[in-house]
């Protein structure tokens, strides 16, 4: 993976803003999505689109640029466009697992990242027939039981991944780790009894919880889900512990204020605006967060926190088996 990358990297080079002034933009705006048509992250630029077109008076481009978790995607944004606004792309937790595992030449400091626009909870689900009712009696029977519980997730390194280890260190927990490719091969498996829980997000569970197959013992957001009002968070449990999945705007680093400032104001308006907030509800399970400036920086730093040393215990684990 590094030499595809560092192909891509060399291939390119890293342009600098030349004068952007704040007619931006003045031209079609190309948005690198680092992933495939029709999952969440597509799904999210394809729904935000009319509102960012209509803020900024120019089309948005969508552009799937699959491969590597990611990785191809972001390092294609990141090294083949000029720091002037014209190329974006959608950042999420998966940055930190591309760093952490050194399938990336860059940071997610590389990047500028202007704006977080959703976020997504993650959550400790069971089958629907369980004998766990609540958190507590499925880190009790954890607890006394260490390396018993076969847990579920997307693909080795994915945030779901990260999120089950770092909520198994939180908790003091052992697991056995069961990857699948994609989010309803491991919903299936917790329906069919063939692991014990999976940490994925509510839009992907809703249908088993629906039918009674899934149980949803724990949200890991700082509110409550939209889909599932009834389900307590880790705080509302007496857990201080906050995690959440989240999509944004980034550009290459060096972008003018005027750039970032057009995009805020274009984030704030789609956030503000009730169809987009039924959108995100309604077809992702989301819950529209826009968030800025510092308190973005925090945010992420907090979650570069949680899943940069979280993943590179992963990885060194892997190598020692």
């Amino acid at each position: 993976m590094n030499k595809l990358i560092g192909a891509i990297a060399a291939g390119f080079v890293v342009g600098t803003a030349l004068g952007a002034a704040a007619a931006y933009p003045e031209k079609p705006i190309t948005f690198v999505i680092p992933y495939s048509a029709g999952g969440s992250s597509d799904m999210l630029v394809r729904g935000l689109q009319p509102y960012v077109e209509k803020s900024m008076g120019v089309s948005l481009v969508p552009k799937n640029v699959e491969g590597g978790g990611g990785a191809v995607g972001l390092s294609q944004a990141l090294f083949s466009s000029k720091a002037d606004g014209y190329t974006v792309t959608l950042p999420s937790n998966a940055i930190f697992g591309l760093q952490a595992l050194g399938n990336v030449p860059w940071k997610y400091q590389d990047f500028d990242t202007i704006a977080r626009i959703i976020t997504e909870d993650y959550t400790i689900t069971v089958r629907g027939d369980s004998d766990w009712k609540t958190l507590d009696d499925f880190i009790k029977y954890a607890k006394a039981n260490p390396g018993k519980l076969k847990m579920g997730f997307s693909g080795f390194g994915s945030s779901t991944h990260v999120v089950a280890a770092a909520f198994a260190d939180r908790f003091g927990l052992q697991f056995q780790y069961v990857p699948y490719q994609g989010g309803s091969k491991t919903v299936a498996a917790t329906m069919g009894g063939h692991i014990d829980a999976n940490t994925h997000h509510p839009a992907e569970i809703k249908s088993g919880v629906d039918a009674g197959k899934i149980r949803v013992l724990a949200v890991m957001g700082d509110k409550r889900s939209n889909l599932f009002p009834d389900v307590p968070t880790l705080k509302e449990l007496g857990h201080d512990w906050v995690v959440t999945q989240w999509r944004g705007i980034s550009v290459a680093k060096g972008v003018p204020d005027e750039v970032k400032a057009k995009w805020e104001q274009a984030i704030k308006s789609a956030a503000a605006d009730p169809g987009f907030q039924k959108f995100v509800v309604e077809q992702m399970g989301g819950t529209v967060a826009p968030l800025f400036g510092k308190d973005l920086d925090k945010y992420i730093k907090d979650m570069a926190d949680i899943f940069i040393p979280t993943t590179e215990r992963l990885k060194a684990a892997q190598k020692k088996n």
